[in-house]
């Protein structure tokens, strides 16, 4: 594999031979590439094509509910974000008592 730097681009160009594993094609990253997009073994990343180019990109981190509001009471995250927005004034029948 072979790699250069596009200085105007401030960035890893790469060239890598299409394998197989298993029913699928594969490219194996350079290191210099992966350290550049900052992805390491056992990573997840979405792949997409546009006008015959492939893109790899890393994913956001996926959180559980469970996971989010963790290190809280229902009553604290209700205290925290009491005020996070302006409703304006309560008028007809949807005024809560709390």
């Amino acid at each position: 594999m072979a790699y250069l730097w596009d200085i105007l681009r401030r960035r890893i160009m790469s060239q890598a031979v299409v394998g197989r594993w298993g029913k699928s094609l594969a490219v194996r990253l350079p290191t210099e590439v992966a350290d550049a997009a900052g992805i390491a073994e056992g990573d997840r990343v979405e792949i997409e094509t546009h006008e015959a180019e492939v893109i790899i990109r890393r994913t956001s981190a996926r959180f559980t509910l469970e996971e989010l509001f963790s290190g809280k009471t229902p009553a604290e995250w209700r205290a925290l974000y009491a005020d996070a927005y302006d409703w304006g004034p309560d008028v007809g029948r949807e005024v809560v008592e709390e």
